[in-house]
């Protein structure tokens, strides 16, 4: 049929569109009955509608013809079920389970995978069979199973690697051998290990080094992976996206704000086009920076496209900063959340506006639901805690923030300070508040939060000579001023004025310490009372009251 040969043409030259146009044309006159198809044109027009539509991201429909192709297949006279299937067959199945991965039906995806034979599985087959079981809640061994398969036939494949680090395999398994999967599809067979070879890029020290950068993030030793990326960036790859992308990412779930934001933004530098991270980036631009910066971050992610949720995110942000409207910010998140029902930024967003609208409850559904996602994620369980404090269920806050730091959160210094935080909100939790916060020192002793909420702590109970060495001790290793301001304001309550005034010589400029020295005259003042440093709830980004100039809606 000259239709047929004249659509094929337009398939092989890419014109999609059109392509989709004739091949819906050819069908109708097949229904119709003015042009009859046989099996194998039918099969050909299916064919191209699915590779059309899949090209123009037209998932339902693609999904659908993709199912038609394969049972069309299945009605030539040719066909024998005992036969391997042709390779553009195993390729159908693939795009077929992506399209499902988009719609969100990720057993049906699974399903269309394990549907290939296992003699025919490709190394992409096997990582994206993992991939599901992973997403699907299968079996950690069928997981790992997968991505060994993946490893044993391309052993260059790198997310394989940091996949099976995340399930819990050593770094130093996975350097040498990889057992194969095969004897979990064939039940006779003894479930022999078989040597596997080794990529040479193993042998690469960057490569090494990236993998166990890798390793300590899958592991949540953030701090770490941090350090280990900084090293790899000096080192071996310093205009790596993905190695400034690790980087700042790990950097943001250390807490280190700053860093992360220096990280993603380099990385933005260098790869203009670059979404990865980017609605981390859109947060930390938010919390960080006081310059007319966001508001060009936000029109340059803006002319990449809407289809990407980091752009809404990033607007979101924008509004809840610039023009103050959390209800709007709320629409924004709900948009980005339809794109990716499994971007915790948008939760994160959707909860702070909700929280600021002072709809607690909504809020606290939006932090669940990305403690749930990200186990590991702070930002999750410091807005759960907020909305709990919010509507005066201290112990539902106590108990969760506990909880928190006994499993998923144990090596996190945040957690451990927010945790004495709640505590210390009651007067007989205080000696257990002092405890998470001394662990919290423990783990980074330079943390100024958990300094100033411990003295807070020690002043409560009654402890002021702690206090004072706390932050005698602190005052050498932290450049915050707040610290030194605490040290002095103590110093004051104790009575010992001639080592405040010695402090307050050392403090930045003369006002504090011409101001002192007049008040010395005056015992009445020495109330401590002068120097407030804030309620501790103030002392987190994530809490502070928007800062800036006010925008109209055309600025968006």
């Amino acid at each position: 049929m000259a239709s047929i040969e004249q659509l094929e043409t337009l398939r092989n030259a890419e014109l999609h569109d059109d392509c989709k146009t004739l091949a819906e044309f050819i069908l109708t006159l097949d229904e119709c009955g003015k042009e009859y198809l046989n099996n194998e044109q039918r099969l050909i027009v299916y064919r191209c509608l699915a590779d059309s539509t899949w090209f123009l991201h037209e998932y339902h429909l693609a999904e659908s013809y993709f199912k038609k192709v394969l049972h069309s297949y299945k009605q030539l006279d040719k066909y024998d079920k005992n036969a391997l299937e042709p390779d553009w067959t195993i390729e159908c199945k693939y795009r077929q389970h992506l399209c499902l991965i988009k719609l969100n039906r990720l057993k049906e995806a699974l399903v269309v995978l394990e549907s290939v034979s296992f003699q025919q599985r490709t190394a992409k087959i096997h990582l994206a069979l993992g991939q599901c079981y992973q997403k699907a809640g299968g079996s950690i061994q069928e997981s790992i199973s997968a991505y060994r398969e993946c490893l044993k036939q391309n052993p260059n494949t790198l997310s394989a690697y940091i996949a099976l680090l995340a399930l819990g395999i050593k770094l130093s398994d996975l350097l040498h051998t990889h057992p194969s999967a095969a004897s979990i599809h064939h039940e006779n067979q003894a479930q022999q290990p078989t040597p596997v070879i080794i990529s040479p890029l193993v042998r690469q020290p960057w490569f090494r080094a990236l993998l166990q950068a890798d390793a300590c993030s899958t592991s949540r030793d953030f701090a770490e992976s941090s350090r280990l990326y900084q090293q790899i960036d000096a080192q071996y790859l310093p205009q790596s996206t993905y190695v400034l992308c690790q980087l700042g990412y790990n950097q943001y779930l250390n807490g280190d704000y700053g860093q992360a934001l220096h990280s993603l933004q380099r990385a933005q530098q260098i790869d203009p086009l670059l979404l990865k991270h980017m609605d981390i980036l859109a947060f930390l631009t938010y919390t960080e920076c006081k310059d007319n910066s966001f508001e060009k971050f936000v029109n340059h992610l803006m002319s990449l496209g809407e289809n990407h949720p980091e752009t809404w995110i990033a607007i979101g942000y924008y509004c809840l900063k610039k023009n103050h409207k959390p209800s709007r910010t709320v629409y924004l998140a709900q948009k980005a959340y339809a794109l990716d029902n499994t971007r915790i930024q948008a939760l994160l967003l959707k909860g702070l506006a909700l929280f600021k609208l002072k709809r607690y409850s909504d809020s606290l559904v939006h932090y669940k639901e990305a403690v749930r996602l990200t186990p590991y994620c702070f930002e999750g369980y410091k807005g759960v805690v907020d909305g709990y404090l919010a509507t005066n269920r201290l112990s539902d806050a106590n108990m969760f923030i506990t909880n928190a730091v006994r499993t998923n959160l144990k090596e996190n210094v945040r957690a451990f300070t927010l945790c004495g935080q709640v505590l210390a909100k009651e007067p007989s939790s205080l000696d257990k508040a002092r405890v998470y916060l001394e662990k919290a020192l423990v783990l980074n002793p330079k943390y100024t939060e958990a300094v100033i909420s411990l003295v807070e702590v020690y002043g409560q109970l009654k402890q002021q000579q702690k206090s004072i060495e706390l932050l005698k001790e602190h005052v050498q290793i932290n450049n915050d001023q707040r610290i030194r301001q605490l040290l002095i304001e103590n110093l004051m309550k104790s009575g010992s004025n001639e080592e405040m005034l010695q402090q307050v010589r050392n403090y930045p400029g003369t006002t504090h310490f011409e101001r002192l020295e007049r008040e010395m005259n005056d015992d009445s003042s020495f109330d401590g009372g002068r120097f407030d440093t804030g309620a501790m709830g103030d002392l987190d980004p994530m809490c502070d009251d928007v800062i800036g100039e006010n925008f109209s809606d055309e600025d968006l």
